[in-house]
C-alpha cells in the first residue's frame, strides 16, 4: 500500500510529465504539499488529509506565520489540485480541500510606465552598441512590444519567429501556445542582435534559444532581468524596473488606445478574463485623476 509521501510524488510526477507544468510551478506545489504534510503525524495515512486538517493548516499560515492572502492562496490551490488528483485516481471519494476557500487578494493597481516614458526618443542612441545593450533592446520589443513574460523570452527559439508574417509563436503557462504580433522595428533589432551574436562567436540555430549565452545555452532569467533593469534606469525610470512592468505597460497602453479586452487577453496568454480586467481598473483610475484635475466640478 502506497504511503502518503508516495501519493504526493505520484501527483508531482503527474503535473510535471502529463500536465507539463513548468519546473517552477511543480516546485511550488512540492513545497506547499510538503509544508502541509509536515503538520500531520509521522507516517499518517491518506485519511489524515481531511477538510479539518487543511483548515487548521490555513489557520496556522494566517495566524502563526502571518502569510499574506496571495501566499496562503498558493498553498490552498496546491491542496485543491492534489485533492482532485486523489479523487480522480479513486483514492478518495471527495476532495478534502474542495470547500476550503482561497483567500481573496486585495485589489492593487499594477505598476506601469506611461506612453511618453516609452517613446523611442527617450532611449539612448546606440552608436557602438555592445551585445548586452542590443539584447536589452530586443527584450524591450518582446516585453513591451508583444507582451511576453520574461520566462517566455528565455524559452524563445529562433523557430518561433516568423518575420514574413511579423509574428512570434509563444509557449506560455501550462504549455499553451499563442501567436502574437511583433512591432515593425523588431526585425531590425533582431538583425543587429544576430550580427552581435556572430561577432561574439555564438552561432544561433533554428531550434536553439534566442537569448544564447557563452555556453550555447539559454541565458538565465536573472541576466535578462538585469538587462531590463539597466535599460529602464538609463531612461530615468525610478519605479520598479522589472520585465513585468513592461508587460503591464503593454496591456495598459493597448486598452488606453482602444484595443478590446478579449484581444488583450489573448495576446497576454491569460486563461481568465478576470486576470486581464485589472488593466481596465488602471485605465479607469487614470481617467479619474485626469477628471479631478481638469473638471471644474470634480
Amino acid at each position: 500500500m502506497s504511503t502518503l509521501a508516495e501519493h504526493t510524488q505520484h501527483f508531482l510526477d503527474y503535473i510535471a510529465l502529463q500536465r507539463q507544468y513548468s519546473p517552477r510551478t511543480v516546485d511550488t506545489y512540492k513545497k506547499s504539499l510538503h509544508k502541509f504534510l509536515a503538520t500531520l503525524p509521522e507516517n499518517a495515512p491518506l485519511e489524515a488529509i481531511t477538510t479539518a486538517s487543511i483548515r487548521a493548516f490555513v489557520w496556522k499560515l494566517r495566524t502563526e506565520e502571518k502569510l499574506v492572502p496571495a501566499s496562503i492562496g498558493l498553498h490552498v490551490a496546491s491542496l485543491k489540485s492534489f485533492g482532485k488528483f486523489l479523487v480522480r485516481n479513486h483514492l478518495m471519494e471527495s476532495n478534502p480541500a474542495g470547500t476550503v476557500p482561497i483567500p481573496k487578494k486585495p485589489q492593487r493597481l499594477v505598476s506601469f510606465l506611461s506612453q511618453k516614458d516609452l517613446q523611442e526618443s527617450h532611449f539612448p542612441e546606440l552608436d557602438n552598441p555592445t551585445l548586452p545593450m542590443v539584447r536589452a533592446r530586443v527584450l524591450l520589443e518582446l516585453l513591451y512590444g508583444s507582451g511576453l513574460r520574461i520566462s517566455e523570452c528565455q524559452n524563445l527559439t529562433w523557430m518561433g519567429l516568423d518575420f514574413s508574417a511579423n509574428t512570434v509563436r509563444v509557449i506560455g503557462k501550462g504549455r499553451k501556445e499563442r501567436i502574437v504580433p511583433l512591432t515593425h522595428t523588431m526585425k531590425n533589432w533582431f538583425k543587429l542582435y544576430r550580427d552581435k551574436l556572430g561577432e561574439a562567436g555564438r552561432m544561433p540555430t533554428l531550434k536553439g534559444p534566442v537569448f544564447l549565452n557563452e555556453q550555447g545555452e539559454a541565458h538565465n532569467v536573472r541576466t535578462l532581468r538585469n538587462d531590463i533593469s539597466t535599460l529602464l534606469k538609463s531612461i530615468g525610470w525610478e519605479g520598479k524596473a522589472s520585465p513585468h512592468v513592461l508587460r503591464h505597460s503593454f496591456a495598459t497602453h493597448l486598452l488606453e488606445n482602444g484595443a478590446d479586452l478579449m484581444s488583450v487577453k489573448e495576446m497576454l496568454g491569460h486563461s481568465s478574463l478576470a486576470t486581464t480586467q485589472v488593466y481596465t481598473h488602471v485605465s479607469a483610475e487614470r481617467l479619474k485623476e485626469s477628471f479631478k484635475k481638469a473638471h471644474p466640478r470634480a
